[in-house]
């Protein structure tokens, strides 16, 4: 007999979805209105910083939202995906959680810089010029944690579209593009550990990945899920 289909668009799926094409959207807000890695090698790094730091200030605001999001979205894809395999969904959960608190992590380090550059009286032991290098060292911090982040995420990721593959919730070519795209976060956030220096093309491997997000996002707020009929959808 052949199972009878119907597209589910519950809460929960909405919620994934809406989270999903807002983190893509809000992403691309903070290189676009700042750009930190410019500043901090300019030999007036110190003054342009102070007289930015009101939109610098917005800028980590708004990435701070996205890693928000991004709780807000594991949780989402752990409810819609448990009936699936709880203990996979679980492991997906722990990692895109995981990378939301790396992602505030990221945000402690790059916030720091500003303590550094600024004028505080216990700051009047150092020298402006090692002000500044701990401060390019603290941008630094965050350009390496986003390298450990993008690992935990891609690990994440991979096992949400593999349920997603399994459970033929979502077009399995759809799922299959996803666990291709995080799987070059993965790659590319371990050779970025693990190699000094590794080639800055490497980050064009993931750009299909916030096509995908946006993709996702959309077909999840739009058509929803499709599950069979006589499956019992318990979550409302």
């Amino acid at each position: 007999m052949a199972n009878s289909l119907a597209n589910v668009k519950n809460n929960y799926t909405k919620i994934a979805g809406i989270t999903y094409a807002l983190i893509i959207i809000i992403a691309t807000f903070p290189s676009m209105i700042f750009d930190l890695g410019s500043l901090l090698k300019a030999e007036n790094a110190v003054a342009s910083m102070l007289g930015q730091e009101g939109t610098f200030r917005i800028a980590i605001a708004v990435e701070f939202i996205m890693f928000v999001l991004v709780m807000v979205l594991s949780w989402a894809l752990y409810v819609v995906l448990k009936p699936v395999n709880k203990n996979l969904a679980l492991l997906g959960l722990i990692f895109r959680f995981g990378e939301a608190l790396l992602g505030c992590v990221a945000i402690m380090f790059i916030l720091s810089i500003l303590i550094f550059l600024s004028d505080a009286e216990y700051l009047q032991a150092f020298e402006p010029a090692q002000l500044q290098a701990l401060a390019r060292s603290f941008g630094k911090l965050y350009g390496v944690g986003y390298y450990i982040l993008l690992f935990i995420m891609g690990v994440g990721g991979v096992v949400y579209c593999y349920l997603f593959y399994t459970s033929r919730y979502i077009p399995r070519a759809l799922s299959i593009w996803g666990i291709i795209t995080y799987s070059t976060m993965i790659v590319y956030g371990f050779v970025n550990i693990a190699v000094h220096n590794a080639p800055k093309e490497l980050a064009y491997a993931m750009a299909p990945g916030a096509l995908f997000e946006l993709t996702i996002g959309l077909w999840l707020i739009f058509k929803g899920i499709t599950v069979n009929q006589e499956h019992t959808c318990t979550t409302e």
